[in-house]
Formats: C-alpha cells, sequence, structure tokens
C-alpha cells in the first residue's frame, strides 16, 4: 500500500477521528476545568458562609501533630474568626458505629480576652454544624436539636466540663437518639476533642 492510498483509506479516517476525539475531548475538558476549579481559599469561604449564615474572615492557626491529638478525636483545622473573636474548629470524634466510625463537626467556640493579653476565657458554645461521617448508618437521626443542644450548655462547658452521650450522665445531653446512640458519642467526641484542645492549646490548661 502507498502513502497516498493509506491516507485514502478507512483505517487512516479512523484514526483521524479518533486523534480529533482526544483533542476536542482534552480541550474540552481543560476548559471545564478551569471554569469548575474551587480554590482551598473558596471553599472554606463556602464552609464559613453555611456554618455563620454570612461572610466572615477568619485565619487558620498552625498546630504540631501533638496538639492535634486528642483521647476524644483529633482537629483537622482550627480558625480564628476575625469577625466575632471566636475559634472555630472542625474535628473528628471516635467512638462511633462500627469499626473507626466517626463523625466530623464544625464547632464555634466562644470566648472572651485573648491568648496575647493572658485573659482568655472559654465561655461556651455558640454553635455546631455537621460536616461528615465515616459509617455512621443512623447519622441523619441526628437532628438539628441534637446539635443545638451543645449551645446550650454554657455553664457547664465554661465549668471545664466534657461531653458524653449517656442518659442522666452528669454531663450527658439528655436526648439520646434512639438507633443512634453510637453516632451520638463521636458526635459529643468530636466537639470534646474541639474543647481540649481549645483549653490545652490556646488557654494553656490541662484536657
Amino acid at each position: 500500500m502507498t502513502v497516498k492510498q493509506f491516507f485514502k483509506s478507512n483505517a487512516f479516517k479512523s484514526l483521524a477521528v479518533l486523534i480529533l476525539i482526544v483533542l476536542v475531548a482534552g480541550a474540552l475538558l481543560a476548559i471545564f476545568n478551569d471554569l469548575l476549579y474551587v480554590s482551598d481559599e473558596e471553599r472554606l469561604s463556602r464552609s464559613l458562609a453555611k456554618i455563620y449564615g454570612t461572610e466572615v474572615t477568619a485565619e487558620e492557626l498552625e498546630l504540631t501533630e501533638e496538639e492535634r491529638t486528642y483521647a476524644y478525636g483529633s482537629v483537622n483545622a482550627v480558625y480564628f474568626v476575625e469577625d466575632d473573636g471566636n475559634y472555630l474548629f472542625q474535628t473528628t470524634g471516635t467512638g462511633g458505629y462500627g469499626s473507626g466510625g466517626t463523625v466530623t463537626l464544625w464547632t464555634i467556640v466562644a470566648c472572651t480576652g485573648t491568648a496575647e493579653a493572658g485573659d482568655l476565657t472559654l465561655t461556651g458554645i455558640e454553635k455546631v454544624v455537621y460536616d461528615s461521617n465515616n459509617g455512621q448508618t443512623f447519622i441523619s437521626n441526628l437532628n438539628d436539636d441534637f446539635y443545638a443542644a451543645f449551645a446550650q450548655q454554657d455553664e457547664l462547658v465554661a465549668g471545664g466540663g466534657y461531653f458524653t452521650a449517656v442518659t442522666n450522665g452528669t454531663d450527658d445531653l439528655n436526648n439520646i437518639v434512639a438507633g443512634a446512640s453510637k453516632s451520638s458519642n463521636a458526635a459529643c467526641n468530636a466537639v470534646n476533642t474541639a474543647l481540649a484542645c481549645f483549653r490545652t492549646v490556646f488557654m494553656g490548661g490541662a484536657a
């Protein structure tokens, strides 16, 4: 087969069509990647807007590996929110349903004073927002009232207490959800992780 015959053959035509498809698909992919790309800053801004209901300015604070790890769970990120002077934690609580079951929450820790002035004081929890979970089949049973209950325990939090998901316990939420007790426990531990980190790292106390 001559070169001229090859260019006129069905094999060449099929190859040309495939090459064209690859080029067009690559170009479209590049265009959509640019159009749909979300930077880390934009992703954080969207998360903050969802939690606060409006745009706020926050600075991420650096933690060592030791400062991220607690008996209750781990700290994924912590931010100082300039708008209200509070601290926003994203934490993952352990002790959920199944092997390695966890619940990840956003917790706004309310405070007065500053660490620089040495008068930083924990006053309570402003808000708790669900983020994600691992293996928690009945996580949907934890409704808005469950998360709102954390912000109704300022005396407990200010007094150094932690949350437990045990009915009638001293520091419990008193609202264990049927079929989701393990998820309740992991959620409590996510909030407890935020409290432990704030007390040890930023207030200089003991968890």
